[in-house]
């Protein structure tokens, strides 16, 4: 595949709906970018041509400056089977490829999924492989929605998105098995339910830590006390000691004084 201007680092995946997805290079200025290539070989309709080229100048309207969402840099074609959209990106690797997400990065996922709802556009396929983790570790959801035109389900939803997103905290976080049964159990119907679910179990894990840290300094005080009282026992018992010494010795040196006045008579 020739992409004029851009060379093709490396195949990041391929699904059975026809998408392909590259990592590549402005020729130019060493930039790096996402391809995501689709090929309608087999879908014969023009229809869904123009679906998805709808769909990406939706996304290019809305999505203009958000950290976590890549702007479209350009919508184009290779042929008249194979069309494309570039994204702008960065040096990094997909999450699957590079470990699980920690808490911070977690925040910046579901804000960007919910960055999307605000606008009303669905994602439809959020995976690990669409997660793109930059070297510096943010966050970038790369996808256009085109779930729906590509898979033909075109009442994908907010709630599928969050079905998702949950799927790939619980198998690609760092989080605890309590918060994570907690995802399982109360199973939250939107975005913003999420993220208030995650700030309470982070509040509690924070109460915890502190109730930890205090239990820790109260230890500590107790410690240092009877360590204190220890040494003032000791202290008074070396005292009691060196007094029953120092009274020995006084009778002793009083009875041998005698004795010596005694033999003078």
């Amino acid at each position: 595949m020739d992409i004029g201007g851009f060379d093709i680092k490396r195949k990041l995946f391929s699904n059975d709906f026809g998408l392909s997805v590259f990592e590549v290079e402005e020729t130019e200025t060493g930039r790096t970018f996402i391809l995501r290539l689709v090929d309608f070989s087999n879908k014969s309709t023009d229809f869904k041509k123009a679906q998805w080229k709808q769909l990406q100048e939706e996304y290019r309207t809305v999505i203009s400056d958000f950290s976590h969402l890549p702007r479209i840099k350009q919508v184009a074609k290779v042929d008249e089977d194979h069309l494309y959209s570039l994204l702008e990106g960065e040096e990094g690797s997909p999450l699957i490829e590079k470990g699980p997400l920690g808490a911070d990065q977690i925040k910046q996922l579901v804000a960007a999924v919910r960055h999307l709802h605000d606008h009303k556009m669905i994602h439809g396929s959020i995976s690990p492989e669409n997660i793109w983790i930059s070297n510096q570790g943010r966050v970038i959801l790369n996808g256009t929605g085109e779930a729906k035109v590509l898979e033909g389900k075109p009442r994908l939803g907010a709630v599928s998105d969050l079905r998702q997103l949950i799927a790939v905290i619980q198998s690609f976080s760092t989080l605890s098995e309590s918060i994570l049964e907690r995802l399982h159990l109360e199973e939250p119907m939107t975005v913003e339910e999420l993220e208030q679910l995650l700030t309470r179990a982070e509040s509690k894990i924070g109460i915890s830590e502190d109730n930890k840290l205090a239990a820790f300094f109260e230890r500590k005080s107790k410690a240092q006390k009877a360590e204190a009282e220890e040494r003032e026992r000791r202290k008074a018992q070396q005292g009691k000691k060196w007094g029953a010494i120092m009274m020995i010795l006084g009778t002793v040196m009083l009875g041998v004084l005698i004795l010596a006045v005694y033999s003078l008579f």
